[in-house]
C-alpha cells in the first residue's frame, strides 16, 4: 500500500491484489487493511461481506468489470477510500442484478459517513469507467502511486 494523503479529510490509498481468488478475499483484505489503520471498526468487513450479498456493487464495464463495495456509515470511523487492481479477476454479483456474475478486476472499497455519501463517488466512479479506455488503462496500472493519483484527480477530480 502506497503512503497516506489526506484530501478532504479523505484517505486515499491504492492496492494490487495478486493474490486474491474471491470477493470475499478482496474484501476481507481491504477491510481488514482499513482496521489496522483504524479507519473503520470491528464490524465492517463482516457488515460490508453482508451486504455485498444483499446489494451486490458489480458494474458490467469493459473489458473488466468495476465493483464498488461499502457498509453502512456506523462501521467507518474515519473516511477513506481504496482503489484497488485484481490482475487476475474475481467474480463479483452485479449490481441490481444479483443473477448477474461480472469478473471484476477493479474495485473500489468505501468507508464513507455520510448516509448517501457514497452516491457522489460512485457517481464519478461510472462516470470516468464509461470510456472503455480507462478501464483498460486503469486495470493495466502496477504503481500504487499511478492508481492513487488517477482516483484522485481524474475519478475523483479532487485538485
Amino acid at each position: 500500500m502506497s503512503s497516506a494523503s489526506e484530501m478532504e479529510d479523505v484517505f486515499y490509498d491504492a492496492a494490487i491484489l495478486n493474490s486474491v481468488k474471491t470477493k470475499e478475499d478482496v474484501i476481507t483484505f481491504l477491510s481488514d487493511y482499513l482496521f489496522d489503520k483504524g479507519y473503520v471498526n470491528k464490524n465492517y468487513r463482516k457488515a460490508t461481506l453482508e451486504r455485498e450479498i444483499n446489494y451486490p456493487t458489480g458494474l458490467a464495464t469493459k473489458p473488466t468489470g468495476i465493483a464498488v463495495p461499502h457498509s453502512n456509515p456506523e462501521n467507518v470511523l474515519k473516511e477513506a477510500i481504496i482503489a484497488a487492481i485484481i490482475p487476475e479477476t474475481v467474480k463479483f454479483a452485479e449490481m441490481g442484478n444479483n443473477k448477474s456474475v461480472i469478473d471484476v478486476g477493479i474495485v473500489f472499497l468505501l468507508a464513507l459517513k455520510g448516509e448517501n455519501n457514497h452516491l457522489n463517488y460512485l457517481k464519478n466512479i461510472v462516470n470516468y469507467f464509461k470510456q472503455q479506455k480507462n478501464v483498460i488503462s486503469f486495470h493495466a496500472s502496477r504503481s500504487k502511486s499511478q492508481i492513487k493519483t488517477v482516483l484522485v484527480k481524474d475519478i475523483l477530480k479532487i485538485v
